[in-house]
């Protein structure tokens, strides 16, 4: 597991001179925990997006939620005052509610700081897939086959 640790430091160095600076990690279902402890180690700060955005969205009406994600995600990843910030438990970002594009939202935001965001679904072929295509929440992309990890 330390050389994937290794990997993954590399990883986050060679995302510096990107535009986005995004990278997408898909633990093993038992790993995630483990993969949490590694980047902490690091020093690099975790946020439970789907905590953090229901607190903060739980008192905006529904219909005003969608216009409130883009600022409470910007302030949950400025509060880390770090260059490499971890997101994860990211599921309520795909809710019909807040009528979003996950990656494009998170890709927004990773101009300024790398962003690791810990998958919620599978990875195929290149392709990043969350919940199954008769989902209403149903997501897929394939634009950052080239970031993406299991670990």
């Amino acid at each position: 597991m330390a050389e994937k640790l290794e990997l993954l430091l590399t990883e986050i160095s060679s995302l510096s001179n990107q535009r986005y600076k995004l990278f997408f990690l898909l633990p093993a279902a038992t790993n995630q925990q483990k993969l949490l402890n590694d980047l902490n180690r690091e020093g690099i700060p975790t946020v439970n997006i789907g905590l953090y955005l229901s607190e903060q969205l739980r008192f905006v009406p529904s219909d005003k939620r969608p216009f409130d994600v883009t600022k409470w995600l910007r302030k949950a990843i400025s509060d880390q005052k770090n260059d490499v910030v971890c997101l994860h438990n990211i599921e309520y970002l795909f809710d019909p509610e807040l009528k979003q594009n996950p990656v494009k939202l998170l890709e927004a935001h990773s101009g300024n700081t790398v962003l690791l965001v810990i998958w919620p679904g599978k990875a195929e072929n290149g392709v990043l897939y969350y919940a199954t295509p008769e989902h209403p929440e149903y997501y897929q992309n394939s634009e950052y086959s080239n970031s993406m990890m299991i670990y």
